[in-house]
């Protein structure tokens, strides 16, 4: 467990250097723009490298409540959602343009429906740690404020769609061999 809360202390803290005032304009001035994005990558890159070793080492971890069967099925419908937010981050369009923060919220859909889908104590470690970091990042996007830019057309909105539902499927028939929990079957 020592090795996922240290690898989500890692990978979180660095995608938070933007919400503190001054964190992430310190570190471009300590390290130079080109600096600071090798030390952004090098922290996110071990950072991610820890929460995947944690996460198996700690599995299975000691059962905090079992969740109802409904939070699966729930899960099931968000994870393509969250996936298609995560993809309109890269692809402008109407999505993007509505929701204003996709990836973060995307974040957020998907660790709010797997904190719910999972009772054990390292997934509440894990999903719940990126659920408050969601929050929390949402809420200091939305109090920046900024005015939306007008979304160009529906090309990165079918791309979006596609893309995300396409990752969907094969996580659903993968994610038994990836994390050793079957969606389907």
């Amino acid at each position: 467990m020592v090795w996922l809360i240290v690898g989500l202390v890692l990978f979180l803290g660095i995608h938070s250097a933007g919400i503190v005032p001054g964190i992430r304009a310190g570190l471009v001035k300590g390290f130079g723009p080109g600096g600071y994005k090798v030390l952004y990558s090098l922290i996110s890159i071990t950072g991610f490298a820890l929460i995947i070793y944690g996460a198996i080492n700690a599995h299975p971890s000691e059962t905090l409540w079992d969740p109802p069967a409904w939070t699966r099925s729930l899960a099931l419908v968000a994870v393509p959602v969250s996936l298609i937010l995560l993809i309109s981050t890269y692809t402008p369009g109407h999505i993007r343009h509505a929701v204003r923060h996709p990836m973060m919220l995307g974040v957020f859909v998907w660790s709010g429906a797997h904190l719910i889908a999972n009772g054990e104590l390292a997934s509440v470690v894990l999903f719940g740690s990126f659920f408050a970091w969601s929050v929390l990042s949402l809420s200091v996007a939305f109090a920046k404020g900024g005015a939306p830019s007008t979304p160009p057309g529906w090309g990165g909105d079918v791309t979006a769609v596609i893309v995300g539902a396409l990752i969907s499927a094969a996580l659903a028939r993968f994610h038994l061999y990836l994390f050793g929990v079957a969606v389907i079957g």
